[in-house]
């Protein structure tokens, strides 16, 4: 039996459907197995995916604790191994800090039980220096609490 034309239209829109979805997951196979196969790309786009910030190195220890804080964040909602972690942070180290980490990191990931938490002591050693905490402590050390000031206020000081 001779197909009409309207079957051999029907025939080939499904071919060209059925060649569309085969594409998509040949596509969507191709995408997963990248991945797959690297767990560190995984891990890198989850913890991109969070959107961290980046540390461009000033001296000023809030934004230093707000990043440090904030990737402490990221780490446990994408269960970022320890061993990893440092690897990812870096990367999101930008001007003074990123040279200052090119410089130094070698020597400091030298030393034996390197991890995160010695990483945040030799970041904070540079960009938390002995002269800026004694700045914050005397400053500390001389705040009173002001009678127009709500608790909150004083607490945000």
């Amino acid at each position: 039996m001779a197909e009409t034309p309207e079957q051999v239209a029907a025939r080939i829109r499904t071919l060209k459907q059925l060649a569309q979805s085969f594409g998509l997951v040949l596509q969507n196979q191709l995408n997963n197995n990248h991945h797959g196969d690297d767990p560190q790309a995984a891990m890198a786009k989850n913890i991109s995916a969070s959107k961290p910030p980046t540390f461009v190195g000033r001296e000023d220890p809030l934004l230093l604790e707000n990043w440090i804080r904030d990737f402490e964040k990221i780490f446990t909602g994408t269960g970022t191994p320890e061993a990893k972690k440092v690897d990812q942070a870096t990367f999101y180290l930008h001007e003074d800090a990123d040279t200052w980490w090119e410089s130094v990191g070698p020597i400091v990931k030298a030393h034996e039980n390197f991890n995160w938490e010695a990483f945040k002591i030799a970041i904070k050693a540079r960009f938390f220096p002995k002269h800026i905490r004694r700045q914050k402590y005397n400053e500390f050390s001389r705040f009173n609490q002001i009678y127009n000031m709500s608790v909150q206020e004083y607490a945000q000081k």
